[in-house]
């Protein structure tokens, strides 16, 4: 995705492969991401589990990437 910001930057992407908490502020990072997203916020074993609580957790740890990224780009926007 970094390699195509600046040959197409009117594409915007939301991967989700290999994506997990402890990399998705590198993704977030790059200027033509908009999101992410991936099964680890929900994984298969937690499911059939019905561990929700620990689903809910790791759904709150994705919520705080969200904000970090919407303040990020706050700040970015008050630089242009």
């Amino acid at each position: 995705m970094k390699s195509l910001a600046a040959p197409l930057p009117q594409i915007e992407f939301c991967p989700t492969g290999d994506i997990a908490l402890e990399n998705a502020n590198t993704y977030l990072a790059l200027p033509n991401v908009i999101c992410v997203g991936g099964s680890w916020v929900a994984p298969v074993d937690m499911v059939r589990r019905r561990d929700w609580t620990s689903i809910g957790a790791l759904a709150h740890q994705a919520a705080g990437i969200e904000a970090w990224r919407q303040s990020r780009s706050l700040l970015m926007a008050s630089k242009r």
